[in-house]
């Protein structure tokens, strides 16, 4: 067997893996959006009473919906930022974790507005978020993809094409949703850049 067919007891993985910086730049922007306007004051009916319009009133429980989701995008944002040091440990155990936590809080997106959105009456702000449901399903899927590859040693990047490209759409998502309720959603601040993820 090669010397480095083996590292420490499992297969080698073969090439390296990389989820270029952009993707975890879109989760930063993600948190930006949520903690820097989304307001989470007042209950659904009393919102109801105060906004007539059938937008606002959507975009307002949308927006109390994503503000309950404010810790679970900071610690998907924390897991994939701490995947290129792990890599750069050669700790596959790590990365593993990481990825199968993203897969169980990106899961909690689709969880969390879909019942929301069922409740709307706007098509138009009814669409915004549910795009968001949507893309935070495809995230899970992805991840969970790349961590089955993780366990059989197979050719990664393909799969890490994957998540990057449903990170970008989970932050394209959640910028269109801002556009659509621009009373709901302060202007992101800007996105913090992390270093590029490889897993090797």
């Amino acid at each position: 067997m090669p010397h480095n067919a083996r590292r420490n007891g499992r297969p080698a993985r073969r090439g390296i893996t990389a989820l270029g910086g952009p993707a975890v730049a879109a989760l930063f922007v993600l948190v930006a959006v949520l903690l820097s306007g989304c307001s989470s004051s007042g209950s659904p009916d009393t919102v109801r009473n105060r906004v007539a319009d059938a937008g606002k009133t959507d975009c307002a429980l949308g927006g109390q919906a994503v503000a309950g989701l404010r810790d679970t995008f900071r610690q998907l944002s924390e897991q994939l930022d701490g995947l290129s040091p792990a890599a750069a440990r050669g700790d596959f155990g790590e990365v593993k974790a990481r990825v199968t936590q993203g897969m169980w809080l990106s899961h909690q997106v689709s969880n969390t507005i879909n019942p929301v959105v069922d409740r709307m009456g706007s098509p138009l702000i009814g669409s915004a978020y549910g795009d968001v449901a949507t893309a935070g399903g495809r995230l899970h899927d992805s991840l969970s993809d790349f961590a089955a590859v993780l366990d059989n040693g197979h050719p990664a990047q393909p799969v890490a094409d994957s998540v990057t490209a449903a990170l970008t759409d989970l932050n394209s998502s959640m910028d269109r949703m801002r556009r659509a309720c621009p009373s709901v959603f302060a202007e992101p601040k800007g996105p913090q850049y992390g270093p590029p993820l490889s897993v090797r």
